[in-house]
């Protein structure tokens, strides 16, 4: 069976070689990518064919071609622009966090469709036109800021763009006098905010969370609505490129939303060779955008680590559905055994509400590699026994075949943040 994630496109083939072509057309980039390999754009006619090639742009290859066309043409938007610099309407960003910010380019066709799919995702969580809507994502640069704030706008629901950046306090007191039917912020933000005030009884009856994984997790997810007062909880990752992906109320995954706008398939992330799409799969996400007018992606990856399921889901779409098991650049390494901290993560998850749910990993220098033990710092809940974080370790050395060393430390002591969690701490 083929790589691709199954998605409802017309004309597909058409579509691709279009997209190649003006990938090639437009970007020098692109060219001497397809140089480099052997591969004529001609020869590219199908999905058959991308996956031969292997990968063309990279998180460090899109870093380099940003100082590249900085340097040369005065932007940062990298060799790979496609439209002209004066069609770029719109500009957005990662965070930064752990090196230079990736800036996100938009046309004035890119941006509708990226409204269209937040839209998507919005209806399915419940959200209509006239429902009020408070935004508590990084609202500055980031992928899900002024973005999401806009598409609410478009789909004619009310944003009440607040922002992480205004702080828990003003945040709560603007749910109070708003009374919103939905939210949108991290899941690690949500819990914090339920910890710090009780919001059952503040209107909120959908909770919308991306930024970092978490909200697909059963027992993340209950505390969440709990503290929200019973409120449904989506959970959603994309906003650019022509793709998203959210949860429906049978929580089996997230749906992949818009599938004809992009091809996505998975690769071995040690081998680069396709990988068989079928329930329970696993392997990087590699995409390739057909409608994407500013820095379309061929053969593109960052390094997603991604479960696909392609049965029907119980609540009767019938998408591929995807969970994300981390990434590439944060896999640590101990003793030959590979382990994602966003894998650890959803297992302290799964001990609430023993354990808070906060934790790091803390590492004398950085990864991959990890001199054993892992040592980890656990946040204990109030009166919880210290006797469970041994059954942590039990629980970890079973399914990660990694022992770590856990330091026990009381709720509270771990900095929380409006942003995404960092698990990882480097000590010096």
């Amino acid at each position: 069976m083929s790589s691709l994630i199954p998605a409802d496109t017309h004309d597909l083939d058409a579509r691709i070689q279009k997209a190649v072509e003006y990938c090639a057309d437009n970007s020098s980039y692109y060219r001497d990518k397809l140089r480099e390999v052997g591969a004529e754009v001609g020869d590219i006619r199908s999905a058959t064919d991308l996956e031969r090639l292997p990968v063309l742009l990279t998180k460090e290859d899109e870093v380099e071609s940003a100082a590249r066309s900085l340097a040369s043409e005065g932007h940062p938007f990298g060799k790979h622009l496609c439209a002209s610099i004066d069609d770029v309407v719109a500009v957005n960003s990662t965070s930064g966090t752990t090196g230079d910010p990736t800036y996100y380019a938009f046309t004035a066709d890119d941006v509708a469709l990226t409204d269209s799919l937040w839209a998507q995702a919005f209806r399915m969580g419940g959200v209509s036109a006239g429902d009020a809507v408070v935004h508590a994502f990084g609202l500055s640069m980031f992928l899900a800021g002024v973005p999401v704030v806009r598409a609410l706008e478009r789909m004619r629901a009310r944003p009440i763009p607040v922002g992480a950046e205004a702080g828990s306090e003003k945040l709560i007191k603007v749910i109070s006098s708003m009374q919103p039917k939905a939210i949108c912020l991290t899941p690690s933000y949500a819990q914090h905010l339920t910890e710090k005030s009780d919001l059952s009884e503040m209107g909120i009856r959908h909770v919308f969370c991306a930024g970092e994984p978490g909200a697909g997790l059963p027992e993340v997810r209950a505390k969440i609505s709990e503290g929200f007062g019973g409120a449904s909880v989506t959970d959603v990752i994309g906003g650019c490129h022509g793709i998203m992906n959210a949860s429906c109320d049978a929580h089996q995954g997230m749906h992949v939303l818009g599938g004809d706008h992009t091809i996505q398939q998975l690769i071995d992330p040690d081998t680069g060779e396709p990988v068989e799409i079928r329930d329970g799969a696993v392997g990087a996400r590699v995409k390739t955008t057909l409608d994407w007018q500013a820095q379309p992606q061929l053969r593109s990856s960052i390094g997603d680590i991604y479960e696909i399921f392609v049965s029907p889901c119980a609540c009767g779409r019938t998408e591929p559905r995807i969970k994300v098991i981390g990434r590439i650049d944060d896999l640590l390494i101990i003793k030959g055994v590979k382990l994602y901290p966003a894998a650890v993560q959803n297992m302290i998850h799964e001990f609430q509400p023993e354990l808070t749910g906060s934790f790091k990993i803390v590492l004398r220098e950085a990864g991959p590699r990890v001199e054993p033990p892992l040592r980890m710092k656990v946040e204990l809940s109030e009166g919880s026994d210290p006797g469970v974080l041994d059954e942590l370790a039990k629980r970890m050395h079973g399914r990660f075949a990694v022992t770590p060393s856990i330091e026990p430390v009381p709720a509270g002591t771990l900095v929380r943040t409006s942003h995404k969690a960092r698990l990882i701490e480097v000590e010096g």
